[in-house]
C-alpha cells in the first residue's frame, strides 16, 4: 500500500483501518523506507444507520484506554458476524465462521462475509452478497453492535485526535450533524474518491454551514475489494493547509 501511495504521489498517507491500528507499525516502517509521510488514523464504524463512519486523525495510537475500546468494538463485530453466519447457515448455505475469519487477521465486517460467500460461489461479488443477504431487511442481516457516533467522537478526542465524518452521503439526515458538532465533530470528508464536482460543492457548503474542516480521503480498501482504483485524493492547497494546521495542534 505504501509503495502504491508513493507511486501515486501521495504526500501524506493516513492509515485509517476499521476499528484497529495494528497495521500502523508496519506501514510506518515501510513509509520511512520509501520516504513517505505515514500517519496513524482510525475509522470507527458506528451503529448510526449501520453506515456512518467516524475518521480520527492526530491521535495517540498507543493509548491503553484507546486500544482497549477498539478491542471491545472488534469483539462486538465478531459477535455480530457469528450471528450473521448462523442466519446464513439456517438458510442452507455452506458457510461457517472460519470461512469469514480467514479473510481478516483482526477486524471482521460484513464485507468479509460477502467475500466468503463469493469464494463459495454463492454470489459473484460483494455487492450481490449485500443486496441479497447483508443489508437491513435481508435474511442474513443482524443489527450493528457498534458504538454511537457520540461515543466514537469522544474516544478519538480522548486519544488527543480530531474527527471527521467519512463518505458523508451515508449520513442521510444532515440535521444530525449539528448535534455531533456540539459533541466535538470537527470535519467532513468533502473530497472523496466517488464525489462528483457537484457533490464537492454541496458538501463544502455543508461543512461551512457547521464550521467544519473539509477533509479528503480515497477510501482505498485494497486489491479485489471494489475500492482499489485510486490511492490518494486531490484537495486544494488551502484545504490541505488548514488540515495540517489542525493536525499540528494534536498531542
Amino acid at each position: 500500500m505504501v509503495a502504491r501511495a508513493k507511486a501515486a504521489s501521495v504526500e501524506v498517507l493516513f492509515l485509517t483501518d476499521h476499528d484497529s491500528v495494528s497495521g500502523f507499525p508496519e506501514a510506518l516502517e515501510a513509509g520511512r523506507a520509501a520516504g513517505l509521510d505515514v500517519r496513524c488514523g482510525i475509522e470507527i464504524n458506528t451503529a448510526y444507520k449501520d453506515s456512518v463512519h467516524i475518521l480520527g486523525y492526530g491521535l495517540d495510537w498507543t493509548s491503553p484506554a484507546f486500544l482497549a475500546r477498539l478491542a471491545e468494538f472488534r469483539e462486538r463485530r465478531t459477535t455480530r458476524i457469528r450471528r450473521i453466519v448462523e442466519n446464513l447457515r439456517a438458510l442452507g448455505f455452506p458457510i461457517d465462521f472460519a470461512d469469514v475469519q480467514a479473510a481478516s487477521h483482526e477486524t471482521l465486517g460484513r464485507p468479509h462475509v460477502a467475500d466468503a460467500l463469493r469464494r463459495k460461489g454463492i454470489v459473484k461479488n460483494r455487492q450481490e452478497a449485500f443486496n441479497r443477504f447483508l443489508i437491513k431487511g435481508k435474511p442474513g442481516y443482524v443489527d450493528s453492535m457498534g458504538p454511537s457516533v457520540e461515543e466514537a467522537i469522544a474516544l478519538i478526542r480522548e486519544a488527543g485526535g480530531f474527527c471527521s465524518i467519512a463518505h458523508p452521503d451515508t449520513v442521510g439526515d444532515a440535521d444530525e450533524i449539528a448535534g455531533w458538532v456540539e459533541r466535538g465533530l470537527e470535519g467532513l470528508e468533502v473530497y472523496y474518491g466517488a464525489h462528483t464536482p457537484s457533490d464537492i460543492v454541496r458538501y463544502q457548503a455543508l461543512a461551512e454551514k457547521h464550521g467544519l474542516l473539509a477533509t479528503g480521503g480515497s477510501d482505498y480498501h485494497g486489491p479485489g475489494t471494489g475500492r482499489d482504483k485510486a490511492l490518494g485524493v486531490d484537495v486544494p492547497d488551502e484545504v490541505y493547509g488548514r488540515f495540517m494546521e489542525r493536525l499540528a495542534k494534536c498531542a
